[in-house]
């Protein structure tokens, strides 16, 4: 009997340390977890940084801005005008990388980001031809202003569930303009959209969700003409009887000067 409790006694404490043993290898990540289907934006922000890298010298070699396009948006950036910039100062401290940062300007400049770099060496040609220039990043001074283009109310057949504020940014030529930043505000409160985060809709826009009452939208850095008291409304009742009487949303278009 004596020899039976210890022989249990004893396979319980090697089933206690094996399992502490076990718990320890998983949560110092011995044991590798594996992922699968995992989306880019997950991904850690050194490694979110080197596939822009690839992105950028990929559009270096085959000129497919619309290919370059889809590769960036799958990861969800918030502010890619600020990764880009990021990515070019900390390229330019190493004399080596004059490729990446030839690469990640001219695809900011395909892109439309009004960042505060030029480069000498050309921009990729049709047939994404490389050259041997160098390159120089010096900063560029840039004075935006934009008009305010069309500023047309939507009904609730427009925007039958939620009030929206619909917003498109274009360049002179009437062009989209993807990374500009808009304010809204309404009384004391604010917030900042960017365009061009929803690339089925197209590069230069950009929408939010509001609440009845009064708000303004503006360009922001810009010189511009700000939308002013766009009045959003309770929901009627009726969509149908309500003929459009009741505003659930603006349609703003921005135009450079």
């Amino acid at each position: 009997m004596s020899s039976s409790r210890t022989w249990y006694i004893f396979a319980a404490l090697i089933s206690f340390i094996l399992g502490i043993l076990f718990a320890l290898i998983w949560a110092w990540g011995i044991v590798p977890i594996e992922f699968k289907n995992a989306d880019l934006a997950d991904l850690r922000a050194a490694v979110q940084d080197d596939y822009v890298r690839m992105v950028g010298l990929t559009y270096e070699t085959d000129g497919n801005l619309e290919a370059a396009q889809r590769r960036l948006a799958r990861l969800h950036l918030l502010n890619p005008a600020q990764t880009f910039t990021d990515l070019i100062e900390r390229e330019t401290r190493n004399p080596t990388n004059l490729a990446t940062t030839d690469a990640l300007i001219h695809l900011s400049q395909a892109l439309g980001y009004k960042l505060p770099y030029t480069a000498r060496r050309p921009a990729p040609g049709p047939k994404g031809t490389p050259t041997t220039i160098l390159v120089v990043a010096t900063p560029v001074a840039a004075a935006l202003s934009f008009s305010l283009l069309e500023h047309t109310p939507l009904t609730c057949a427009d925007e039958p569930e939620t009030a929206r504020l619909r917003l498109f940014v274009r360049d002179a030529a009437g062009r989209d303009l993807p990374n500009i930043a808009l304010e809204i505000r309404s009384g004391d409160a604010s917030e900042t959209v960017y365009t061009g985060l929803k690339p089925e809709r197209g590069l230069g826009y950009a929408d939010y969700d509001v609440l009845p009452g009064k708000y303004t939208v503006r360009v922001l850095e810009a010189h511009q003409d700000a939308a002013i008291n766009l009045v959003i409304g309770e929901p009627p009742a009726n969509c149908r009887t309500d003929k459009g009487a009741t505003p659930r949303g603006w349609k703003l278009i921005f135009q450079q000067r």
